[in-house]
C-alpha cells in the first residue's frame, strides 16, 4: 500500500480565451411580442423571434423561441449557423500538468466504482478487528470490488498512517454478488430527525441475475442493497450494523472478522452497473437512489432508469419491504457494453441525474423532478420486493430528458462532478477522462492515462476535501490520484452564451406568471401522454414467488 508516482504527463491545454461574440444580430433579449394580451388565455399562437445559439463555439448548440400557449409553449432547433471550433481549456483538476499517483496497489480484486465517506472514522472508530486506527487523520476512501464482492476501506488516505481493510456482507453471495458501484448519502444537516436521517448510509449495486454464485438457477429477485455504516454513534446502540461470524456485535476489541448487516434491499433491477444517491431534502429519511437497471424489460431493448426510495429502511435483522417506493423510468433508455460499471451523479443545484451510457458512447441527462405516474409495474414486471399495497412499483412517463447531453465518447464508464458543480468528469475505460462543462456540454479538457497502463478505468470520484480526482483501475488492480503537478492550477472560459441565457431566464418568467401551471423546459415533450393501460397480467410469467435461499434474516 505505499504510494509511487509515475511519469508527469503533459496536459494539451490551450489557454486561449473563448470568442463569447456570436454571428447572430438576435438581441441578448427576445423581444417582447405579447404586448396585446391573447383574447383566449395562454393559447397564443404567435412565436417569439428565435433566441441566440447556447453556445459561442462548437457544435450542438441550440436556440429557442417561445409562445404563451399552455400546450406548447416552447420550441428548440440546432443552431443553424457554424461556429469557430471551441480551443481545449485547462480546468483545476488537471492544471497544465499531471501525474498519475498510485494510492492503492495492493488488496483489491476487480475494483468497479469508489467513494469517499462523508465521516471519517465513524465506521473503523479507532479500532476494529483488533487493529488501531487514526480516524482524525486524513480521508476515509471505500472501494468496492467485483470478483471479491466487497469493501475495500482505506483509512487515512494519503498519510503516514494508511491502511486498508476489507469487509463484505455475511450473505454476500445475495447482497454484495459482483457489486459494481457505490454510492454515499452524504447529505450533512438536512433538518431530518435523528432516528430516521440516512446520513452516512450507502448503497450498492450489483451485476448478477441472483443466482448465489453460481449454486441456484437465476430468478432476477435483485437490486440495490442499502447500508448503515455508523457503529460509533451513541444513538446507534443496540443496532448491529456488524456482526462476526455468528452473529454477534462486532467489537473493536476482538480480532475477530467483522461483515456488514444490510439496513435494507430492494429487489427490482438485476443486472444493475450503477447506482446514485439523490440528495434531495424533502423525504423522510433521504434514502433515494436512483440505479441503471440493464435488464429492462428482458425484451433486448436495453435496459432502465429506475429509482428507489427505501423510505424506511427496516434496519438489520428484518426483511419487511412493504414499505418503499420504486418507480421505473422506462422512456429512458440505457444500454451496457463490456464495461462493469456506469457512473450516475444528480446534480444538487440543477437536480438533473447525468448517466453513462456506455453502449451508446454517451451520457444522458435527466431532470429528476419530472416525469407523470403512468401506471402500475406489477403486471408488465412481475418480481418485485413485496404485494402489499403498501409497497409503490410504478411506471413514470413523460419525464424530460436529453437523450445524448454529450455524445461521441468510446466505452465511457466512471462518472463525477467538481465541488463547485461546474465541471462533469467522464472517464473512458481505455485511458481517457474528460472534463466537461455542465452548463453546455462542451469539452473543456482530456488527459490520457492509456500511455501509463490505465486502460481499464472504472469509477471516478472527487475528493470533497482536495477536489482531487480519483479513480479505480481494474486491471492494475489499483486506485490512482489525477496529481495536478506541482499544484499548477488554471482557469477557463464558460462556452456558454450570455445572450441565451438572459433571453431563457425571461421568457421562463413571462410563460409561468402568465400561464398558470405552465413550465417552460427545453428538454420537455409537450406532446408526450402518458399510457394508463395496464396490459393483461397473464401474458407474464412470475419466475419465483420468493427470491430468498433462506429465510434467516442475518444473511
Amino acid at each position: 500500500e505505499t504510494t509511487t508516482t509515475t511519469t508527469t504527463t503533459t496536459a494539451a491545454a490551450s489557454m486561449a480565451a473563448v470568442d463569447t461574440t456570436t454571428t447572430t444580430t438576435t438581441p441578448a433579449t427576445i423581444s417582447n411580442i405579447f404586448d396585446q394580451p391573447s383574447t383566449v388565455t395562454c393559447q397564443s399562437t404567435t412565436w417569439s423571434d428565435w433566441s441566440q445559439c447556447s453556445k459561442t463555439c462548437g457544435d450542438g448548440g441550440i436556440q429557442f423561441r417561445y409562445a404563451l400557449n399552455s400546450e406548447l409553449p416552447v420550441d428548440t432547433r440546432p443552431c443553424p449557423l457554424t461556429l469557430p471550433a471551441c480551443p481545449e481549456q485547462c480546468v483545476p483538476e488537471f492544471g497544465l500538468s499531471f501525474e498519475a499517483k498510485v494510492i492503492v496497489s495492493s488488496g483489491l480484486d476487480s475494483p468497479r466504482d469508489l467513494a469517499f465517506h462523508p465521516t471519517p472514522g465513524l465506521h473503523l472508530g479507532k479500532r476494529s478487528e483488533g487493529r488501531d486506527f487514526n480516524p482524525d487523520e486524513g480521508e476515509e476512501l471505500w472501494v468496492v470490488n467485483g470478483n471479491s464482492h466487497d469493501v475495500t476501506i482505506v483509512a487515512s488516505l494519503g498519510t503516514r498512517a494508511q491502511q486498508t481493510i476489507p469487509r463484505k456482507d455475511r450473505g454476500y453471495y445475495h447482497y454484495m454478488n459482483n457489486v459494481t458501484a457505490l454510492s454515499f448519502n452524504t447529505v450533512k444537516g438536512s433538518g431530518r430527525n435523528v432516528d430516521q436521517d440516512t446520513f452516512n448510509y450507502f448503497a450498492v449495486c450489483n451485476d448478477n441475475l441472483n443466482d448465489y454464485l453460481g449454486s441456484k438457477e437465476p430468478n432476477y429477485f435483485m437490486g440495490p442493497t442499502l447500508y448503515d455504516t455508523d457503529t460509533t454513534s451513541p444513538n446507534k446502540a443496540g443496532k448491529k450494523n456488524t456482526v462476526n461470524r455468528l452473529g454477534e456485535d462486532c467489537s473493536g476489541d476482538s480480532a475477530d472478522q467483522c461483515f456488514f448487516l444490510h439496513a435494507d434491499m430492494l429487489h427490482e433491477s438485476p443486472a444493475c452497473i450503477g447506482i446514485t444517491h439523490d440528495p434531495e431534502v424533502l423525504t423522510a429519511y433521504g434514502a433515494v437512489y436512483w440505479a441503471f437497471d440493464t435488464t429492462g424489460d428482458n425484451s433486448g431493448n436495453g435496459g432502465q432508469l429506475v429509482m428507489f426510495d427505501f423510505q424506511q429502511p427496516h434496519g438489520p435483522g428484518s426483511m419487511d419491504h412493504s414499505i418503499a417506493s420504486v418507480r421505473r423510468y422506462t422512456e429512458v433508455k440505457l444500454f451496457r457494453d463490456e464495461n462493469v460499471h456506469a457512473g450516475m451523479v444528480v446534480h444538487p443545484d440543477k437536480r438533473r441525474l447525468f448517466i453513462v451510457n456506455p453502449g451508446k458512447g454517451s451520457i444522458v441527462a435527466v431532470d429528476v423532478d419530472t416525469g407523470r405516474y403512468s401506471r402500475t409495474a406489477r403486471e408488465e414486471y412481475p418480481i418485485f420486493s413485496n404485494r402489499l399495497p403498501s409497497f409503490e412499483y410504478s411506471i413514470y412517463e413523460c419525464v424530460d430528458q436529453e437523450e445524448v447531453f454529450v455524445g461521441g465518447l468510446k466505452n465511457p464508464s466512471g462518472l463525477a462532478l467538481s465541488l463547485d458543480g461546474s465541471r462533469l468528469f467522464v472517464a473512458e475505460s481505455g485511458g481517457r477522462i474528460l472534463a466537461y462543462e455542465v452548463e453546455t456540454g462542451a469539452l473543456l479538457q482530456s488527459i490520457d492515462l492509456a500511455s501509463q497502463g490505465y486502460t481499464s478505468i472504472g469509477g471516478l470520484t472527487v475528493s470533497p476535501e482536495t477536489g482531487n480526482i480519483y479513480f479505480v483501475d481494474m486491471n492494475t488492480n489499483q486506485v490512482v490520484m489525477v496529481d495536478r503537478a506541482g499544484f499548477t492550477f488554471c482557469t477557463y472560459q464558460s462556452v456558454a452564451n450570455p445572450g441565451f441565457q438572459t433571453a431563457l431566464a425571461a421568457a421562463k418568467a413571462q410563460v409561468e406568471s402568465e400561464c398558470a401551471g405552465v413550465s417552460l423546459s427545453l428538454t420537455r415533450d409537450y406532446t408526450c401522454q402518458v399510457d394508463g393501460t395496464i396490459p393483461n397480467g397473464t401474458l407474464f410469467e412470475q419466475v419465483h414467488t420468493d427470491g430468498y435461499a433462506s429465510d434467516n434474516p442475518d444473511v
